[in-house]
């Protein structure tokens, strides 16, 4: 029997990214879970969640690409890809966080238990990723960059976001 995190890794994997391991995103998930209730802010838990990931040095490399081909002639960086990525998914994210958090309220109301609680997260994170939900996000992902932005994220960053899946 597949659990509801393993359901939620394999969508997540399907649907939306391939940059991270199944174990990166098991981390992912129970560290969304635990803030969730925690009833900590969404802003406070991506950072967390951004943070605590332990990306290995071929991910690592991905990253400064797609962050470091803004070099202007100065030498400073005109912008980063990654911070409006955030910005963006920081929006799209908030009302289906806030959503979660009312349900696990709800639950540890009704003395449910904390795995019960963690698994309905990874059943609603599950429910949330839908091609209907993830086009528009990584839409404006896309319009939030700069044409040269967009460029590096699509080339270098190919497996941040299965981007030709939104003909993107």
């Amino acid at each position: 029997m597949i659990t509801p995190k393993q359901t939620a890794i394999n969508k997540t994997k399907t649907l939306l990214t391939t940059f991270f391991t199944d174990q990166q995103l098991s981390k992912i998930l129970d560290k969304m879970a635990e803030n969730i209730y925690a009833n900590k802010p969404l802003k406070e838990s991506f950072d967390t969640l951004i943070a605590t990931n332990d990306l290995t040095a071929s991910q690592m490399a991905i990253i400064a690409r797609v962050e470091n081909i803004l070099q202007n002639d100065s030498g400073s960086t005109s912008g980063t890809p990654l911070t409006k990525t955030n910005a963006v998914l920081l929006r799209r994210l908030e009302p289906y966080h806030k959503d979660m958090s009312k349900k696990i309220l709800a639950m540890k109301s009704a003395r449910k238990t904390k795995a019960e609680c963690f698994n309905q997260v990874y059943v609603m994170v599950t429910e949330r990723l839908t091609k209907a939900n993830i086009t528009p996000a990584l839409t404006e992902i896309k319009s939030s960059l700069t044409s040269k932005e967009w460029q590096s994220v699509r080339v270098n960053g190919a497996a941040l976001f299965l981007w030709s899946k939104y003909g993107l």
